[in-house]
């Protein structure tokens, strides 16, 4: 049997395998003019997603058309591989980590939305039609903290540097964590599609891990004051097969006390 037609028979068997726990999805892309009120809140999600789900391409499509006409600069969107559909599969890419499988904790289906860990945190994950209203919710709210990151990279050594300050924008009480996060843009790879697969296929924003943990580093417990400012920094030697040029880091800040609600998050090209 030729190698070909070993590949063609994976494919096949993987788009039938793609129904198995993925969510039928109904959506037009089309979302209710709005106009955010609150200040320089910035809003995450976190897409459970995986290169063998068959629905999965058209719930990304839906976040990002909510996130381009609600504001780039304020939505952040990481697609977190994980489950059964995202486990590797012949020519289908392995995005998988250890962190994404504990954040996706123990569910059963994609596509699956996480805005800002509240829905995540309290075991009801959204389907991709439920997210507007989050969202919309979470853009309004003040703004507690502010996140700044400076990255240093060393093309010989791939070592990357990352200096995170916190500060808070107003005087709040709670027990505060910040988690660093590796993205990687526009890598192109198998993706299960509608009628079949999609053999380049670009990925977004793919989550590859975190500096610090799943859980992050706890910066304070307690009440933190306008004044205060918290510092983290961490290291990491880039994977040879990651592409630099787009990766990024994305920092958010939660609040253990509020169910791990995220409550800031920011995001920094390494180069």
């Amino acid at each position: 049997m030729t190698m070909n037609r070993i590949l063609s028979i994976i494919a096949v068997a993987a788009l039938m395998l793609a129904s198995v726990g993925c969510d039928k999805i109904d959506i037009n892309n089309t979302h209710k003019p709005y106009t955010p009120t609150g200040g320089g809140k910035t809003v995450l999600i976190k897409d459970f997603t995986g290169a063998r789900c068959v629905n999965c391409p058209e719930a990304a499509e839906y976040a990002h058309a909510l996130q381009h006409q609600l504001g780039e600069e304020r939505i952040f969107i990481m697609s977190v591989h994980a489950g059964f559909l995202a486990q590797p599969m012949g020519q289908f890419p392995d995005f998988t980590t250890d962190e994404g499988t504990e954040w996706y904790n123990g569910n059963s289906s994609n596509p699956l939305f996480a805005v800002d860990h509240v829905a995540l945190t309290d075991g009801n994950t959204l389907y991709v039609e439920q997210i507007d209203t989050p969202v919309d919710n979470a853009l309004n709210e003040p703004q507690s903290f502010e996140i700044y990151i400076q990255n240093t990279y060393e093309e010989s050594s791939r070592l990357l540097t990352v200096e995170t300050t916190v500060s808070p924008e107003t005087d709040i009480d709670g027990e505060f964590y910040v988690t660093s996060c590796l993205v990687e843009d526009s890598i192109v790879g198998w993706q299960t599609v509608s009628g079949g697969v999609d053999k380049e296929y670009v990925f977004r924003n793919v989550f590859r891990g975190t500096l610090n943990g799943s859980g992050g580093s706890l910066i304070a417990n307690g009440s933190v004051y306008l004044a205060d400012n918290f510092e983290m920094t961490k290291t990491m030697t880039l994977d040879t097969t990651y592409n630099a040029d787009q990766c990024y880091i994305l920092t958010y800040v939660y609040d253990k006390k509020q169910d791990g609600k995220i409550l800031q998050t920011a995001m920094q090209k390494v180069k």
